[in-house]
């Protein structure tokens, strides 16, 4: 089986309201670590389902299965989970998650993740991040997967 894998920050869920939050509290003073802010369960909650992954989402079920490749600490795979079962009311095959406490950049972190899912038998096909970065390093060693660039609601193909 053929498969397309997103990332959920940015891509199927809007988080700029936890972004904000998150911002605000570590400018005033209240907090230190911004992602430790960020990633904090009760932020989540604020976390919208983006209209154009929902509907990128319904127009491969059938044709491809779907997993996830988010940067997200693994220790909120239940909510992301949950997130992605409530707002897109399918269930991915499997999800990706960087480790706990693994402070590196995305681009490596991720990396390491889509290699993971492949060697474990998954055929990426397409792959959405709103990290540009992240995705002209996928270019490089993947070619043959297609990369859809999110910014937003909306999206672009990277040739």
């Amino acid at each position: 089986m053929k498969y397309c894998a997103f990332d959920v920050d940015g891509v199927l869920l809007d988080v700029s309201e936890r972004f904000r939050i998150a911002k605000e509290l570590v400018e005033s003073g209240m907090e230190r670590d911004f992602w430790k802010v960020f990633f904090r369960e009760e932020l989540l909650l604020l976390d919208k389902p983006r209209g154009i992954s929902i509907e990128l989402i319904n127009s491969r079920v059938g044709r491809y299965g779907l997993i996830v490749i988010t940067g997200r600490p693994a220790n909120l795979y239940k909510i992301t989970l949950e997130q992605i079962v409530q707002n897109f009311k399918l269930r991915p095959t499997k999800i990706f998650m960087r480790r706990v406490n693994d402070y590196r950049p995305s681009t490596i972190v991720k990396l390491e993740l889509i290699e993971k899912a492949l060697n474990e038998g998954y055929e990426v096909v397409e792959y959405h991040d709103d990290d540009l970065q992240v995705l002209k390093t996928i270019k490089k060693l993947y070619p043959g997967i297609t990369l859809y660039f999110h910014q937003g609601d909306s999206y672009r193909i990277l040739s």
